[in-house]
């Protein structure tokens, strides 16, 4: 966990709630837990992407290594937030989430999170938001 950062006052304060804001992308994540006035980093990743050399491509995947490569990476990256979340949900308890990412990676996001967090409202916004602060996150679940 990193350090606690007071949320600007004109933005949500999440009063009385523990939300979680996750950021998702190709390969990397960020987590946050906001609740009030507070903003909390909780983990920051990225999954590396393989590198081989001729001699090292994947068996039998000639002509098809780069599917495999970025299949591997997917399965990984969800894999990582699955293992977070676990670890997470007993010690922040959230109230609420807020997903930012793509389509297809918020709806398996929501799939991971069912059966962690049980009926937990979950807002999401459908985008690529690696470039934008939380606080312009928390801007956009404003509006």
């Amino acid at each position: 966990m990193e350090k606690i950062t007071q949320i600007p006052s004109h933005l949500d304060q999440f009063a009385d709630e523990t939300a979680l804001i996750i950021i998702a992308a190709k390969q990397e994540g960020r987590i946050f837990r906001a609740s009030n006035g507070e903003l909390e980093m909780i983990e920051k990743f990225r999954i590396p992407t393989p590198h081989f050399s001729d001699n090292e491509a994947l068996p039998n995947e000639r002509g098809e290594q780069h599917n495999t490569v970025q299949v591997k990476i997917h399965h990984e990256y969800l894999e990582h937030f699955k293992n977070a979340l676990h670890v997470l949900a007993p010690m922040l308890k959230p109230t609420h989430a807020y997903l930012f990412g793509p389509k297809h990676t918020v709806d398996e996001l929501e799939h991971i999170m069912k059966p962690i967090f049980g009926a937990l409202p979950i807002k999401t916004i459908i985008g690529i938001f690696t470039e934008e602060s939380p606080f312009e996150l928390i801007e956009r679940i404003m509006n």
